[in-house]
């Protein structure tokens, strides 16, 4: 008896997480846990986050992001969460479109009583919460990215496990007319009942939508969700960009039952690497914090912040520096030029080397080849070395004529970020800005590409590519 009565206190203290974040109807279905959110910036924007989940964290909100994901990323967070209770996630994606979670809810040692024992001299016992998923998500047509996850739930009770698979799916759609844009829409936790102790119970079947718009230095984003056994609630937050690279949120989650719902949170972020921070107050619960670290590396990036292209910095104008004149090659529609960095030793591999190939092997049409070249080119030069500018826009040029209009975005954003930081202002900048507004015209955003355009001759345009810049003017403005 005494057992029995420990354990349904247990159950009622899992069922209190969901309570304290009010996200289903205070413990009336079992693995609550799965609606905590687990990354501190998703915190700071109230949860409203099932358009903007194109990261490490696509699993928990929308699995259809993961076929957005331009770099490999690992995030980890620490929930202080009330009354002792801790919460641990992690979250990995890789730009192929796979995805892995791990997420892990522990109520600390609880003292065991009874009716007649009321002081805990029982001793103590636990409850955890565990769930691991996988996932998978593609992108068709650039706008439209589908995604599929599937997941072990398991609920550990003293000496007593329940333990579940459920599935989830998404949908994510940028609209080409307003590629700022974005929706998204889920449903989780789709499974058979779980069987705990006698009885079975439901799944805590959930959907979600979302819609997200990015500004120049700002993103907002709303979301609606609904349990099965609850009622319909807001979520929404506002990401503003107030001094690169620190980003300040403020969200709404009316998901909190217990308190008015207001979030917020800061981030930064240096290259490869961000850390966030969120707070969400819950009543007389007290005050909850979040932290996480996100690391990324491979391929290209997007941006942990929003619309990358459109943060895009102009290179300051420098004072120009003794080097050899550009190489006119009329057979691309550039003249990029390689710096020489150091004399190379006869008979020795160099960057420049790598580069010139890759560039006859664009022309040939024969891109993994010349993709190729360009990473032995990348793995000789130093994080600041400005030949990676270069690398960055040759890497676009391939990926806009693959027509991967999503990737080619990604490689130029990157190389722009790269000239702002290091003060660049040649052919190699001005190209990557003429790159990313033919990537905005692919997505049927004429004037903004305009933007772009307007940008490349504000650097150092070379005469073809200033004639491209003026033909491809001439011809939106008709």
């Amino acid at each position: 008896m005494k057992k029995t009565l420990a354990l349904w206190l247990g159950l009622w203290a899992a069922g209190s997480a969901g309570w304290a974040h009010g996200a289903a109807s205070a413990g009336a279905e079992p693995f609550d846990f799965l609606f905590l959110d687990g990354n501190a910036r998703a915190v700071g924007l109230g949860g409203a986050y099932t358009a903007l989940a194109t990261d490490a964290n696509a699993l928990l909100y929308n699995p259809a992001g993961l076929g957005r994901v331009t770099r490999h990323e690992v995030t980890m967070m620490h929930n202080s969460y009330v009354e002792g209770i801790n919460h641990e996630y992690m979250g990995l994606a890789l730009r192929q479109g796979l995805g892995l979670n791990l997420n892990y809810l522990s109520f600390g040692n609880i003292p065991r009583t009874t009716y007649a024992s009321k002081d805990g001299a029982l001793g103590k016992f636990r409850v955890d919460d565990l769930a691991v998923a996988a996932g998978y998500g593609h992108t068709f047509f650039g706008a439209l990215s589908l995604g599929v996850a599937g997941k072990f739930i398991q609920e550990t009770n003293d000496n007593v496990k329940a333990s579940a698979f459920a599935g989830d799916a998404g949908v994510m759609l940028t609209v080409p007319p307003a590629p700022r844009f974005t929706l998204g829409a889920a449903i989780q936790n789709v499974g058979p009942d779980v069987r705990f102790i006698r009885d079975k119970e439901k799944l805590p079947l959930s959907g979600r939508v979302g819609a997200a718009y990015a500004f120049d230095s700002a993103t907002v984003a709303v979301d609606l969700t609904k349990g099965r056994t609850d009622r319909l609630k807001a979520h929404a937050g506002v990401e503003v960009v107030l001094l690169k690279p620190m980003t300040m949120r403020l969200g709404f989650n009316g998901a909190n039952d217990t308190d008015i719902g207001i979030t917020g949170g800061v981030g930064w972020g240096w290259r490869s690497f961000s850390i966030d921070y969120a707070f969400a107050p819950y009543g007389d619960l007290g005050l909850t914090h979040r932290a996480s670290v996100t690391f990324r590396w491979g391929g290209h990036d997007d941006g942990h912040e929003p619309s990358p292209e459109e943060d895009a910095p102009i290179p300051e104008k420098v004072e120009p520096r003794r080097e050899p004149p550009p190489k006119v090659d009329w057979g691309t529609r550039t003249e990029a030029y390689v710096p020489k960095e150091a004399k190379p030793v006869k008979g020795e591999e160099t960057a420049e080397g790598h580069f010139a190939k890759a560039r006859r092997l664009i022309d040939a049409k024969q891109f993994a080849d010349a993709r190729a070249e360009l990473e032995l080119a990348e793995a000789m030069l130093a994080p600041e070395d400005r030949r990676r500018v270069l690398y960055y826009e040759r890497q676009g040029t391939i990926a806009l004529a693959e027509r991967d209009v999503r990737k080619a975005k990604g490689f130029y954003t990157e190389g722009l970020k790269l000239a702002g930081s290091l003060g660049l202002s040649d052919l190699n900048v001005a190209d990557a800005y003429v790159g990313l507004g033919q990537c905005l015209l692919a997505e049927g955003d004429a004037p903004y590409a305009l933007k772009f355009f307007k940008k490349a001759f504000e650097v150092s345009p070379s005469l073809r590519t200033r004639q491209l810049i003026e033909q491809t003017e001439r011809k939106i403005k008709r």
